[in-house]
């Protein structure tokens, strides 16, 4: 079949259309999709616009607020934070290892004491990296159960992170 043909099963007769504009839409519609296309274009840019204008400021503000209260060096104290960690305090409520009762409770606190202790007394390395005065980040490496223990400090208060097990040194016998 050809084009007239088709054309003209469409139109109901069998002689060839001699209207060339019967298959476009009509003026009225051509402008109303393009202004509609217009208009959305423009909305987008002004959305655009707006985006950058929060994103410009609303980092700056962000930042001096991370920077007016992410805490002191000082304020971190490493026997504290730990004997958090070993006592289970920053485990989740559904952690089946998460001390439940009193007496589940009170022998992980006499648990994580003494392991603090002798981890402060052999020596436990602890180290603050500040990152650009926003953040800070410590680590607790304890060489007794050769376990490290990462804080973030933000917002006036230390926050544990996780706990990552490092490989021992081990000396080689000739």
């Amino acid at each position: 079949q050809n084009l007239f043909t088709m054309a003209a099963s469409r139109s109901g007769s069998n002689s060839p259309s001699n209207d060339p504009n019967e298959g476009s839409p009509a003026p009225s519609e051509i402008s109303t999709i393009a202004l509609s296309l217009l208009g959305t274009f423009v909305a987008a840019r002004c959305l655009a616009v707006v985006s950058r204008l929060a994103t410009v400021l609303a980092a700056p503000l962000a930042g001096f607020y991370l920077m007016s209260t992410c805490p002191t060096n000082e304020s971190f104290d490493a026997k504290r934070e730990l004997k958090r960690v070993l006592r289970g305090d920053y485990k989740a409520d559904t952690d089946p290892s998460k001390p439940k009762n009193f007496l589940e409770k009170a022998l992980a606190k006499v648990t994580a004491s003494v392991e603090a202790e002798a981890a402060a007394f052999a020596g436990c390395n602890v180290e603050i990296i500040d990152l650009l005065g926003l953040v800070k980040l410590a680590s607790i490496n304890n060489s007794i159960t050769k376990t490290s223990y990462y804080f973030l400090g933000a917002v006036n208060k230390w926050r544990y992170i996780m706990a990552k097990d490092f490989p021992g040194k081990e000396t080689k016998n000739d």
